[in-house]
């Protein structure tokens, strides 16, 4: 089980949810009006402490978490099935992430002028809102106890058969309006989280929202502004031989630059422009050699590109493609909203090697 490729899925499944909440009265609502109401509902931070168990299915095993919430700070200690401990902090200006087995710290940087990198509830909801708006018939679907506490049942039905999310059923708290139980089907893939103890009362102390970490961990500090223009032979030197879209039939590279991430990987985006509007972006960094493959995670399915199992996601206002290819990840992303996933893949076939 690996438990940070599974974040990726959760933190989708989590988002997801705020787009199918809502309305305090039984019958069919179209998914706008419950989106409107579910996040008019959720402008107010709550305080609570809970409890819930997470099953990821084939892609991350089980696991039980705590949760501590208060005025907008949050502490979330997951402990997985095979041991794995990891304590996550947002203490309003830093997310530290603690892998308490590997004695590893991850520390990054919030602060308003990165804010961009974690979308709050209704811009995580307007975006995966537009997984479903078109694909599903979302409805109340009656009411039941999760946790001891009075729920709506809420309900997105696929449309069709061969859409990127299958069915998925959210249980929403009357009272504070939390989703207390996911249920979500994705590319043959079942997930499930439920709340098993929630207590808006808990008087939560504010050194929850801090941790202490050993001396001898190893520490990393990630910052949103650690972005930089850089020339191709920078790149090359960096990386040897890599793939690269290749500037013809009006395609031009506008800039490249360099994002420092986790684990001492660079990565490399290349932007380019046609018709003097942005096209596409391309992504490009060495292949954490750990990670020998990563299954298609909530709102991604799987497609040849190049000869290599890739993955897709076709949204509204957003469509990627991504696969590994002799120890590279490459990810290209639309910058023209009228791109299609086939346009996406007809560049990475135009890929050439550089040296």
């Amino acid at each position: 089980m690996n438990w940070k490729k599974s974040l990726r899925a959760v933190g989708l499944v989590a988002a997801l949810t705020f787009s199918l909440v809502g309305c305090n009265t039984e019958g069919s609502y179209s998914p706008q009006e419950i989106i409107d109401q579910a996040l008019q509902e959720t402008t107010e931070p709550l305080t609570y402490y809970g409890e819930y168990k997470m099953d990821m299915g084939e892609i991350g095993g089980k696991a039980q978490v705590e949760e501590w919430t208060k005025d907008g700070k949050r502490r979330i200690e997951m402990t997985a099935e095979n041991g794995e401990h990891i304590i996550t902090v947002n203490n309003g200006s830093q997310v530290i992430i603690y892998d308490v087995v590997k004695n590893t710290v991850h520390k990054i940087d919030i602060g308003e002028g990165n804010s961009d990198l974690f979308p709050s509830p209704r811009d995580q909801a307007e975006s995966l809102f537009n997984l479903v708006k078109d694909t599903h018939d979302v409805k109340i679907d009656g009411e039941e106890k999760i946790a001891g506490r009075d729920t709506y049942k809420i309900v997105a039905k696929a449309k069709k058969d061969d859409t990127l999310i299958d069915d998925i059923e959210v249980w929403i708290d009357k009272k504070t309006w939390i989703t207390l139980k996911t249920i979500t089907n994705s590319a043959g893939n079942k997930m499930t989280s439920e709340y098993t103890k929630m207590d808006e009362n808990a008087k939560i102390d504010d050194a929850q929202f801090t941790i202490d970490i050993p001396k001898d961990a190893k520490v990393e500090e990630i910052s949103g502004t650690e972005s930089e223009s850089v020339t191709l032979d920078t790149v090359k030197e960096e990386l040897g031989e890599f793939l690269m879209v290749p500037e013809e039939n009006g395609l031009t590279l506008d800039d490249i630059s360099l994002d420092k991430g986790l684990e001492g990987r660079s990565g490399y985006t290349f932007n380019y422009v046609k018709n003097g509007q942005q096209e596409i972006s391309v992504t490009v960094f060495k292949a954490n050699s750990s990670v020998i493959e990563v299954d298609p995670t909530l709102g991604e399915k799987e497609m040849d590109i190049r000869g290599q199992k890739g993955t897709v996601m076709d949204m509204d206002k957003f469509r990627y493609i991504g696969w590994q290819e002799k120890g590279y990840q490459y990810g290209i992303m639309i910058g023209n909203p009228e791109l299609t996933i086939e346009d996406l893949v007809a560049y990475a076939k135009q890929m050439t090697i550089v040296k």
